[in-house]
């Protein structure tokens, strides 16, 4: 039995695919190795698998954020091999969980648009060039917090059109500027703060402030990240994550704009994933 699990700080997507070629799937909660001890790992998946049983796993191929970096790839590693009592366990990040949901063992560009966004280009086998990514502080153009920060200046700064921003304080009539800035400087993840207000925009995506507004967001994520890769004109673009998935036919309409060719849009990459590991034993 294989083992395939997609994390990130919030939740993490399990399948198990069974001997027998059915399918299991589980929803727990997430893993962010930058700030979970070995030991408090372990007490996690504990409590998250308490009662469950199953076929002894042959393998584990775990997706997650953070896992680019050595020293987390290991503590994964190890706790896993420990707790599921398997000697094969792969780690890899999220980036190429998106290439391989998306790709398949296809070239092509894979991107990641959600609350934070990432694109690489992708030979069908491993990543050949990465996006560089300077986090929501610094990047992220086109990604749930970018697009949500606009959002929520163009209300403080009373540049909304009127009928819009009477909906949004009926959304969100806690917000105000003193309690913007509390929320965005004294609390932490203030990237979560900013990434609910595209929500907002995503629900009047068809009206023109915002239509323009997240076209132009999706046009700078392009320019920074899928047009620098060598061969952006000539490979499929596919998508994962909330925010393409969600806004995909004004993301349809900037790719055609820029003659780059839409490829998959995926909310999730667990579908993708599952099929993939599934390819490579058939």
């Amino acid at each position: 039995m294989q083992l395939i699990a997609d994390s990130g700080s919030s939740k993490t997507d399990w399948r198990l695919l069974n001997d027998d070629n059915s399918i299991e799937q589980l929803k727990t909660s997430g893993i962010n190795p930058y700030l979970i001890s070995k030991k408090e790992l372990l007490l996690s998946l504990k409590e998250d698998f308490d009662g469950k049983t199953f076929q002894p796993i042959k393998e584990i191929h775990y997706y997650g954020a953070g896992c680019g970096n050595a020293k987390n790839k290991e503590k994964i590693k190890s706790v896993f091999s420990k707790f599921f009592n398997c000697n094969n366990v792969f780690v890899e990040d999220d980036m190429l969980a998106a290439a391989r949901a998306s790709c398949g063992n296809e070239p092509g560009i894979a991107c990641i648009l959600g609350t934070g966004a990432n694109a690489c280009q992708f030979d069908g086998q491993e990543i050949e060039d990465r996006m560089i990514s300077f986090g929501y502080a610094l990047g992220d153009e086109g990604s749930g917090n970018y697009i949500g920060k606009l959002t929520l200046k163009a209300y403080l700064e009373d540049e909304m059109p009127d009928i819009l921003a009477k909906k949004f304080k009926a959304n969100y009539p806690e917000i105000n500027l003193e309690y913007a800035l509390e929320q965005i400087y004294q609390n932490p993840y203030p990237n979560r703060f900013f990434a609910q207000f595209f929500q907002f925009a995503l629900n009047h995506q068809k009206e023109r402030y915002f239509f323009e507004m997240i076209s132009e967001a999706f046009q700078l994520f392009l320019e920074k990240s899928v047009m620098k890769f060598k061969d952006h004109q000539d490979l499929p673009i596919h998508f994962v994550g909330g925010v393409g998935y969600n806004a995909n036919s004004i993301m349809r309409m900037v790719l055609s704009k820029n003659n780059l060719k839409a490829g998959n849009f995926m909310e999730n990459p667990i579908a993708g994933l599952t099929l993939y590991h599934k390819n490579q034993h058939s």
